[in-house]
């Protein structure tokens, strides 16, 4: 048993004996058939123009070779094949037979409708009539009820809001394999616009849905790529435009994956993510990269894997102030963690002294914005402006009815930041910065009036105390901790996307 027992000792490293697995690369665009298909056919017309978007967002990503109706038409004639207006997934699996394509996107209009909605200054005028017939009693409401359905019988064959259509889509992309007939994946497009005319707001429904298609077929496809060679942070991978490679790409390096046998058994043990880099130069079938972050070395031959979505990041601090003395805790978005140029969006809770040495409660949110001086891995060193605006609350000196009151302090803070790397998703974040100048607005308070609408009023003070001040010049620290998620969420709209959304 002994025996028995060392002799597997001294086989076992033999048949655990790792080999090295090349990576696999994306060397060829995919072949891909894109038709509509659905069972409805007053869906048809709308079905060809989301189908068209699919067709030319997986054109314009440049990854695939697009094979869409018209490419098809011409490949059926020279088959002498008629192609119908609706396709099953029968008719797909046929057709992709002649196509030459393994793979193919169906698109299925579930639902869609335009009809048009009232806009909001009239339905508040509507809350208004209404509320009037409630005051005016039973006959007030049934009279009101009266008219409108008349009204309502009189215009039920005419659009009453031409100009503020509401339109609804909902789709489903299909991918499905040619050679077995299987669905192998989908997704689903729901997008909604209300605003301008049946056309105008169509359109708006189209461009949402061409941002969001334009995402998903990327992770149809993810693009696997090598790294070629390195240079301190300076990177270069293969693929390039020929491929669709842009710039603000990134890409997920990983180690290598390993070939184990175990047994008569062979397995392939995956490799660990080792960093993130981004793509700022790009030739024709390579391109050249930057390291944003890596937490372990990176080496030629590495595996290099498209990472479709962003980076996000998130934080929580404590911050301390000299300036009428402030503590408080803090919530904070990063944008762009991990370039030159980046900042922050805050949300904090905290208490600060007034001159009357009273401890108020402040609710503050604002937004940094950094540029780092030294950007180097391990750690970086930034300037900052912070613009916090703080909502401070107290109570006034009404000697019948004290009231909450509330006043708004603005105090712009400039300083330093400082960043260390502490895991892979993890920063420690400690800044020092100095308020020069702070203001600070009227005390009021809110209440309803008769009509059920917010008035403001003025804080009631004592004549000798005065109104209390809130100065916040002087010195500022924080201290938090960074998290990271690499990867996380969907890609965000270009500047064009998001102007076409308006």
């Amino acid at each position: 048993m002994r025996k028995s027992f060392i002799l597997s000792l001294l086989v076992l490293p033999i048949l655990l004996a790792a080999q090295e697995v090349q990576p696999k690369i994306t060397t060829e665009k995919m072949r891909l058939l894109i038709l509509p298909s659905t069972s409805e056919t007053d869906y048809q017309d709308i079905a060809d123009r989301v189908t068209a978007i699919v067709a030319s967002k997986a054109t314009q990503l440049g990854r695939f070779e697009v094979i869409d109706r018209n490419n098809l038409e011409s490949i059926m004639d020279e088959q002498a094949l008629q192609l119908s207006g609706l396709i099953n997934d029968e008719e797909v699996v046929e057709i992709g037979k002649i196509a030459a394509a393994p793979e193919a996107l169906l698109v299925t209009v579930l639902n869609f409708g335009q009809k048009g909605v009232p806009p909001e200054d009239e339905e508040d005028e509507d809350k208004k009539d209404r509320k009037k017939a409630r005051e005016s009693g039973l006959l007030g409401i049934i009279a009101k009820e009266v008219v409108d359905a008349a009204i309502d019988k009189k215009m039920e064959k005419v659009e009453r809001y031409p100009n503020n259509i509401q339109t609804t889509l909902s789709c489903e992309v299909r991918k499905i394999d040619l050679e077995s007939g299987q669905s192998i994946d989908a997704f689903t497009l729901n997008v909604e616009h209300t605003g301008g005319n049946k056309t105008a707001s169509l359109n708006k429904v189209l461009n949402q849905a061409s941002w969001r298609v334009s995402q998903q077929l990327k992770e149809l496809y993810i693009l696997s790529s090598q790294i070629v060679d390195i240079q301190g942070r300076n990177v270069i991978l293969l693929l390039g435009k020929d491929m669709g490679v842009k710039k603000g790409t990134m890409f997920s390096v990983n180690s290598p994956s390993s070939k184990r046998t175990v047994g008569n058994k062979s397995i392939t043990i995956p490799g660990h993510q080792v960093g993130i880099i981004e793509v700022t130069d790009i030739s024709v079938d390579a391109n050249q990269g930057r390291i944003l972050r890596n937490w372990e070395t990176i080496e030629p031959g590495y595996p290099a894997v498209e990472s479709t979505g962003r980076i996000m990041a998130g934080g929580l601090g404590i911050k301390f102030g000299t300036g009428s003395p402030e503590m408080g805790l803090d919530l904070a978005g990063y944008i762009n963690p991990l370039g030159r140029l980046g900042g922050s969006v805050f949300f904090g809770l905290g208490t600060l002294k007034d001159s009357r040495d009273d401890t108020d409660f402040s609710l503050r949110f604002g937004v940094d914005m950094h540029f780092r001086l030294i950007n180097t891995i391990p750690f970086s060193l930034a300037g900052y402006l912070s613009l916090p605006l703080n909502f401070v609350m107290r109570s006034d000196d009404d000697p019948e009815d004290s009231h909450t009151v509330s006043a708004i302090v603005f105090g712009p803070i400039v300083g330093g930041q400082l960043e260390f790397m502490l895991s892979s998703n993890m920063d420690l974040v400690a800044s020092v910065g100095y308020c020069m100048k702070s203001d600070i607005s009227k005390w009021d308070y809110s209440e309803d009036d008769d009509d059920d609408e917010s008035q403001s009023y003025p804080a009631f003070w004592d004549d000798d105390l005065g109104a209390p001040d809130i100065d916040l010049t002087g010195l500022y620290f924080n201290v938090g901790i960074r998290f990271l998620l690499f990867g996380a969420g969907s890609e965000l709209p270009s500047l064009s996307e998001l102007q076409n959304f308006r």
